[in-house]
């Protein structure tokens, strides 16, 4: 008898450019992670309150996170996630002119904003269908032009997503996806094409922007030079694949309409997808398209959530895990101290580039475990701050992120919140899971359970309960705790009366004036 021949597994590669770092995975066919890598990009800030990284850099980590993984089945294909918002600036021969601006880059002035906003059409909102705030990209290109125009007269082309600049070096194509190409402020959100009225207005030629093509549609094959630095072959299709914000998303399953998620990152985010004619733009929150089919995801996004426990963990000189742990034990006893994690600003739900962050009720006998615990819970806060901007009240929230890995942060959200939290068991690598699921449908690939998964979780009704029960193997559920409901209102409403108070004191404690 004939022994049978073993199938080989068919693999999807998915890199996830980030902030903090470059993240490789590679998927089975049926959504499983066989393994995965990373490598780190790090934030030059040339001036306060500039944000800058060398897209060089994101290339020479993707390069690292690849050959991390030690491919041993080559991937049918290739899709990318990361970072959005940015401005990156391509020259003749594909290469920067110039350091990337981040989408956390606060260079421009209100005056500056101020005297752009006045070139505008009068409809500017309705037609990007979002507010006109600093972080969208077109006002940071309207700052170059004043100030760096010989980089800008020797511009090609423009990309806005981290990832597209590495879809570029891989695939020599200049893409962006719906819902990248929204935080730019020159999209026509209703009508998904770049908007000629804004162009015009600020004189920009629409032959140096990117294609905006759907996240599951096909940039084009691998290049050879590429492929033999990531140690693949040419040829292997490459997707465009959804900015993060898109990607999270589908990671989640928060493609459905009554569960929204929250992402913990180096910054944060509370958002949820809807039809545009149940978002209704422009709202305080943005408005992004979905990175595939008609729908919107509004999304509240805040500026400091792995940066608050990261810049605490630099202070008190410990650890990131040691920190979770810590606060962990403090979760039975919650100390008094309130964190404001306005360390760069603030975003979300108010725009205040200046207002700064605070430690509040501070006690001789706090030390750096209980002050660990003050800044999750802060996070907390944000999260709550930024879900009243949603247009629903929602019952479940689905968490992910590399904070998302302490389970103290979820008890505190579903606390402050009333929702119940769920948190996959692969929460730092659920948007590149998200990536994932947008292009299985075109390659062929159908992850096994992932319907199923979804209809689960909406008919689980978890246990009101101190601990956290598991609806299935790879997802825990963390209810609300009735005896802490009051404490976090009070606690909740304590945070924006703080967060009022330190905007008003922003002026009065700026050293530069």
């Amino acid at each position: 008898m004939a022994a049978k021949k073993s199938v080989p597994t068919r693999t999807v590669l998915i890199i996830d450019v980030g902030t903090s770092s470059v993240k490789a995975a590679l998927f089975d066919e049926n959504g499983r992670t066989l393994r995965s890598a990373d490598a780190p990009v790090t934030t030059s800030v040339p001036h306060p309150g500039w944000a800058e990284q060398d897209p060089a850099l994101w290339w020479k980590a993707t390069v690292a996170a690849v050959n991390g993984l030690a491919v041993d089945s080559l991937p049918i294909a290739i899709t990318l996630t990361g970072s959005m918002q940015n401005v990156i600036l391509l020259g003749r021969e594909g290469t920067s002119l110039r350091p990337a601006l981040l989408y956390s880059d606060a260079r421009v002035s209100e005056a500056e904003m101020a005297a752009l906003k006045a070139q505008l059409p009068k409809d500017f909102e309705k037609r990007i269908g979002n507010r006109a705030e600093p972080a969208l990209c077109l006002f940071r290109l309207d700052w170059l032009l004043n100030n760096e125009a010989d980089i800008m007269a020797r511009v090609e082309r423009v990309l806005f997503g981290a990832k597209d600049a590495m879809i570029h070096r891989m695939t020599g194509r200049a893409v962006v996806d719906p819902t990248c190409a929204t935080t730019t402020g020159l999209l026509n959100l209703a009508a998904r094409h770049w908007d000629a009225t804004i162009l015009a207005a600020i004189g920009m030629s629409p032959a140096i922007l990117p294609d905006i093509l759907d996240a599951d549609a096909l940039a084009g094959p691998l290049l050879p030079e590429p492929a033999a630095a990531l140690g693949l072959v040419p040829g292997i299709p490459v997707y465009v694949g959804a900015g993060d914000g898109g990607a999270t998303a589908w990671g989640t399953s928060s493609e459905r309409h009554d569960q929204p998620h929250a992402y913990l990152g180096t910054t944060g985010w509370i958002a949820a997808t809807m039809p545009y004619s149940v978002a209704k733009p422009p709202r305080d929150a943005y408005t992004l398209a979905a990175p595939v089919g008609t729908d919107v995801i509004v999304i509240s996004p805040f500026l400091a959530a792995g940066l608050a426990i990261d810049w605490f963990a630099g202070v008190a000189g410990r650890s990131v895990a040691e920190l979770y742990a810590a606060a962990e034990k403090h979760d039975a006893s919650p100390p008094g101290a309130l964190f404001l994690p306005y360390l760069i600003g603030e975003r979300a739900p108010f725009s205040d580039r200046a207002v700064r962050g605070a430690f509040l009720g501070l006690d001789r006998e706090h030390a750096s475990d209980t002050l660990a615990y003050a800044v999750l819970e802060g996070l907390a806060h944000a999260i709550r701050d930024n879900l009243d901007a949603l247009p629903i009240p929602p019952k479940s929230i689905a968490l992910a992120g590399g904070v998302a890995g302490s389970l103290t942060v979820a008890h505190l959200i579903a606390d402050v919140t009333g929702a119940r939290v769920t948190v996959p068991s692969a929460s730092r690598i659920v948007t590149a899971y998200g990536a994932f699921r947008i292009i299985a449908p075109i390659i062929g690939l159908a992850p096994k359970g992932a319907a199923a998964k979804a209809a689960a979780t909406t008919k689980t009704k978890a246990k009101t309960s101190r601990k956290t029960s598991a609806v299935a193997s790879d997802e825990t559920v963390v209810a609300p705790r009735p005896e802490r409901a009051q404490r976090a209102a009070r606690r909740f409403a304590a945070y924006r009366q703080a967060a009022g108070q330190a905007r008003a004191l922003a002026d009065a404690l700026d050293p530069a004036l």
